[in-house]
């Protein structure tokens, strides 16, 4: 296994106006990079009360987590679309719970499922990668 990296958000491989779901010690963070919520987010990672985050666009997701007293990051699951055929990528849209859609603003959270095949032929679901959250 690969040593996590650390993280720091100002080196965040992401559009500039990525998504982000947050889990902090007192509540649940969602948003995109320019909106309050944002101001929120990081003062959470300042403060040191980030739990883990999802950090997405629709190129990749990057998984942080809070790991001995500091913040890393896994490898980011990438949209590797052109890598899979059109009916091998399922596009999922998700409700979200009503307290975050009153919270955000956001009603939807979609995500871009990644089918391959096993030596049997048999599908399943090589990755789940967050794609967007919609209004």
């Amino acid at each position: 296994m690969n040593e996590l990296s650390a993280f720091d958000i100002a080196k965040l491989d992401m559009h500039d106006d990525y998504y982000f779901i947050a889990h902090t010690l007192d509540c649940v963070l969602l948003g995109r990079a320019k909106e309050p919520a944002h101001g929120r987010l990081l003062a959470a990672i300042q403060g040191g009360t980030l739990l883990e985050a999802h950090f997405f666009d629709t190129t990749r997701e990057i998984f942080v987590t809070r790991s001995q007293d500091r913040l890393v990051q896994y490898e980011p699951l990438l949209h590797n679309q052109n890598a899979f055929a059109k009916d091998e990528i399922v596009s999922r849209e998700y409700e979200l719970e009503e307290k975050f859609r009153n919270q955000s603003g956001y009603y939807s959270l979609t995500v871009k499922e990644y089918i391959n095949y096993d030596e049997d032929h048999l599908a399943y679901v090589e990755k789940t990668v967050l794609y967007c959250l919609g209004r």
